[in-house]
């Protein structure tokens, strides 16, 4: 299940707390020297706190055995990513590359709104051990990295109108918009495995009036639970990929004037009815050529940051221990 953007947001001020600013492992460690990157060490230490920030942050993600695969990847390549945040700071420190306080306040109001209140945020540092000064050392880099790599990197990075067309005449299959269905729905709402077998039996009885031809903005807003049961169910026009697998099942085969048979999710069951079809239709180069210019410009970026970031690499004392 996805994270809720208060969610999010602590993960981002948890993340933010990175390597000098994470709480103190719990398992003593010997704090030995992994790699040299110029005139500054990476200890074992810096390694193992930042994949302590990591592990707090995928296990809200991700669970079992898949949390352990996220976690095997990260180890791969942990020391490679402290290198290169290394190697990124002391360019920017070398360019002169400044940060101002305003920058950094706006940072930190844009976090401090994704909680409650300002009391739950501080409460949130006080219990990982962060402090205001921490974050705004972090974020100070944060910003310094981002403006480099925008002035070495994204500034040198220019997409052609002829790029744009080219790739739409090779690729035009992949432009082409998604059929759109107005749908209506009755939800009937369980928790538990009574709760269940009581929706069901309450959705087969709205089920057999519905075929006895009852009328189904009527039914939706007697018996529906749905947040748009006053409106007879009506949820506007969706598109595939946009509902649970099991719900997309059941209404992307339906056609016009059809209502499937009751469907389970994990939320209770649900009776769809598609209103009206729009079929996808080609995009043209004018509609499509944003998403392709932000396509290749992407695809570029990640050549260029890939080979800016050996360059840099090339050019310092690296030793890995």
């Amino acid at each position: 299940m996805g994270l809720t953007r208060i969610q999010k947001i602590k993960v981002i001020v948890l993340s933010s707390a990175i390597i000098a600013f994470s709480a103190s492992l719990e398992a003593v460690t010997i704090n030995k020297v992994v790699a040299v990157v110029n005139d500054e060490v990476i200890t074992q230490q810096d390694v193992d706190q930042l994949l302590s920030v990591l592990y707090a942050q995928y296990s809200q993600e991700y669970k079992g055995d898949e949390l352990l695969q996220k976690m095997e990847e990260v180890k791969k390549d942990i020391l490679n990513q402290i290198i290169e945040d290394k190697l990124v700071l002391s360019r920017a420190k070398e360019l002169g590359i400044k940060v101002t306080d305003a920058e950094i306040d706006e940072r930190l109001d844009y976090i401090k709104k994704g909680f409650p209140t300002e009391k739950e945020f501080y409460k949130t540092l006080e219990t990982q051990g962060i402090t205001i000064a921490n974050l705004k050392d972090r974020y100070t880099d944060q910003i310094m990295m981002k403006k480099l790599v925008d002035y070495e990197v994204k500034s040198k990075i220019s997409v052609l109108p002829s790029e744009t067309s080219s790739y739409y005449e090779k690729h035009g299959d992949q432009f082409i918009k998604k059929a759109q269905y107005r749908v209506k729905n009755i939800l009937i709402k369980a928790k538990d495995e009574a709760g269940f077998e009581l929706a069901r039996i309450e959705m087969d009885n709205v089920y057999n009036k519905l075929k006895q031809g009852e009328d189904f903005d009527a039914l939706a807003k007697q018996y529906s639970q749905g947040p748009n049961a006053d409106k007879g169910g009506d949820m506007g026009y969706i598109e595939k990929d946009q509902m649970l697998e099991v719900l997309d099942k059941a209404i992307f085969k339906l056609k016009t004037g059809e209502f499937s048979e009751p469907v389970k999710s994990e939320i209770g069951y649900h009776i769809f009815k598609v209103e009206d079809i729009k079929y996808g239709k080609p995009e043209g180069l004018e509609e499509a050529q944003k998403d392709i210019q932000l396509m290749l410009f992407q695809d570029k970026f990640k050549v260029m940051v890939s080979e800016w970031l050996s360059n840099l690499k090339k050019k310092a004392y690296i030793s890995i221990k």
